[in-house]
């Protein structure tokens, strides 16, 4: 698909959870947004791609969130989807004290997933992961690492809020970032939004915040623009700027 020009991409939003996401995909097109939309669940894919066809500014992202994981053999759906996407999402690891519970099941499904998404990338079209990284960034690059996802495939972090030596770390790997108003709203945010590479920097809403949510398309537009005034203000650049950039790396991951 011939990419065409977007006045902003949100890299990270859950599309499936608007309670109309075709009218909200319609709308976003007419008002120049291009969409990143991940899933939870290997069935939330399988419903949305449904809903979302033809939709030429949405790129459908097969997920399974690790709030969802429940059995390492939850990953195999996963896995069996792989052949309808080059998009990955959300997937990842939460060891927050709330989900910590089911570490080793999450663990063991992600590693399945990297692996998976390294032994079907190839050069050409190489996979594309959404990745959440929850007080587990470091485990997130092992099992990268570790698969050869980090290698063979795009690895964005979405909503980073690990440490400096694992930020780094993670730039060294050749991952993206893909950050929103809430996460540049914290010190720690703004201060990643200084120091990353330009190329690596991607905008998004992670919008809706709940299912059958009626959240509308200037929402998503206003949250990419005040993500985008945050980044600026933290380099000390114009907004323009960060617009521009940010629409020129998600456009080339996304092919949008």
């Amino acid at each position: 698909m011939n990419p065409r020009s977007w006045n902003l991409v949100d890299a990270h939003c859950h599309l499936g959870w608007f309670s109309t996401p075709a009218d909200v995909a319609r709308g976003a097109e007419e008002a120049g947004l291009a969409l990143l939309a991940v899933t939870v669940t290997p069935a939330e894919f399988r419903a949305q791609r449904d809903v979302l066809v033809g939709e030429k500014n949405v790129r459908l992202a097969a997920g399974l969130h690790p709030w969802w994981v429940r059995d390492p053999n939850d990953a195999e759906a996963l896995v069996e989807a792989l052949p309808e996407t080059r998009f990955v999402g959300e997937v990842g690891l939460d060891a927050s004290p709330r989900h910590a519970g089911t570490w080793d099941e999450q663990v063991a499904a992600f590693e399945r997933i990297c692996a998976a998404c390294a032994e079907a990338s190839d050069p050409e079209t190489p996979k594309v992961l959404s990745l959440h990284a929850v007080r587990a960034a470091d485990a997130v690059l092992d099992v990268l690492e570790r698969t050869g996802a980090a290698e063979r495939c795009r690895c964005v972090l979405h909503w980073f809020s690990g440490s400096s030596d694992e930020l780094w770390r993670a730039v060294r790997l050749g991952c993206l970032f893909s950050l929103g108003e809430r996460s540049l709203a914290t010190r720690r945010g703004r201060e990643y939004a200084r120091v990353l590479p330009l190329d690596r920097l991607l905008l998004e809403t992670d919008l809706p915040e709940a299912e059958h949510a009626r959240t509308d398309v200037p929402a998503l537009a206003g949250s990419l623009g005040r993500a985008a005034g945050a980044v600026a203000s933290a380099r000390g650049v114009e907004a323009e700027e960060v617009r521009r950039v940010s629409v020129d790396n998600a456009t080339s991951l996304l092919d949008v």
